[in-house]
């Protein structure tokens, strides 16, 4: 039987966000199956996999790779084991979703987008900001062009991370190892402006670690894009910021401006939608219908991954690309590259990128 006449028999490699995310949002698709978790070991991949009723369990991540059985991968580990999964899973056949960023480096990253073209794999990355209603809502207002020509957009992103808090020494706070502000957070910022806005074309950034971190940490990034059109982007972003505001996106236009914010610890389902215009003087919330499966999630980022899923899972099924895609992918770790460097050498840094 053909993958397009039968379910999809998914493995999730990774219990952080695997459990968390991934094996709900894909469980909860339609189409597909997920059928092995996969752990650091044996018995924590069973523990969860119990839990999570997931038939089969592994402490060994080439036993997905190689199991004819199994058609695609789910893979929240971190970014440098990513990257080896993600490359021996294209070169099996199999399709792969994986999580932000793509890689450790942009050559990696070209080298994951080019496997995938290679080997004709579904391949999707996981930017689910633009699934939250709020945020769809939020860009049809600006493609109608409801504030008028953009003048310039503001993000704020304060929060302060678990891995922070505790002072880990986890990859999660190593920039050399694909966590930190840059890849972790402003990755997203990178994605969803040029999803909201167009290309960006310039990058200056300053990035700052935390007195724990030393120099090589960025705890804070603070950097200015300028996209195509000319609209310049001011943006904020830190993790290490107790009790910090939340995630503000602000769009400021001719004719009126546009806000999204977040001040909740649910980063999916916290944000509020208000717009203000000349007429009005002031900014009024706008009303977003909420589908019932996002109010009835403990988490809200699963019915996110879940709307990233069911495409995925029509990639695989019927041929149907879609985005955000590994090519998406790679150009937010070339923005991610030019911000680094822009740090690195103290200006400007052009693109194309």
């Amino acid at each position: 039987m053909s993958v397009s006449e039968r379910p999809v028999r998914i493995g999730v490699i990774g219990i952080g966000f695997g459990q968390r995310a991934h094996v709900p949002a894909f469980s909860a698709t339609a189409g597909c199956e997920v059928v092995t978790l996969c752990a650091s070991s044996h018995e924590r991949a069973a523990k969860v996999a119990a839990q999570l009723r997931v038939p089969a369990a592994t402490g060994d991540w080439h036993e997905l790779v190689a199991d004819p059985d199994i058609d695609a991968l789910a893979i929240a580990t971190p970014p440098a084991l990513q990257t080896t999964i993600a490359a021996a899973a294209l070169r099996s056949g199999k399709a792969v979703f994986c999580e932000k960023p793509l890689a450790t480096t942009t050559g990696e990253a070209e080298s994951l987008v080019e496997l995938a073209r290679q080997f004709g794999a579904a391949n999707m990355l996981d930017f689910e900001l633009p699934e939250i209603a709020a945020w769809r809502r939020a860009k049809a207002v600006l493609d109608d062009g409801g504030i008028g020509r953009l003048r310039h957009i503001a993000v704020n992103w304060y929060v302060e991370t678990y891995a922070s808090r505790m002072g880990l020494d986890s990859w999660k706070n190593d920039p050399a190892r694909g966590g930190g502000t840059l890849n972790g957070f402003v990755s997203h910022v990178f994605h969803y402006v040029e999803w909201f806005a167009g290309e960006i074309d310039s990058v200056s950034a300053q990035l700052s670690g935390s007195p724990e971190q030393g120099p090589a940490g960025d705890a804070l990034v603070v950097a200015v894009l300028r996209l195509a059109s000319g609209v310049p982007v001011a943006v904020t972003v830190s993790t290490n910021a107790f009790l910090g505001s939340g995630h503000r996106v602000a769009f400021y236009g001719d004719d009126g401006t546009l806000v999204l914010e977040n001040a909740t610890a649910d980063y999916a389902t916290g944000f509020r939608l208000y717009m203000g215009t000349r007429d009005i003087g002031a900014l009024e919330e706008l009303e977003v219908a909420v589908s019932g499966t996002a109010q009835a999630v403990s988490d809200g980022r699963v019915p996110l991954v879940a709307s990233l899923a069911s495409r995925f899972v029509e990639w695989v099924r019927h041929g149907v690309p879609a985005r955000p895609d590994f090519a998406d992918g790679l150009r937010v770790q070339r923005l991610i590259a030019a911000a680094q460097r822009s740090n690195d050498v103290g200006g400007w840094v052009h693109g194309p990128f």
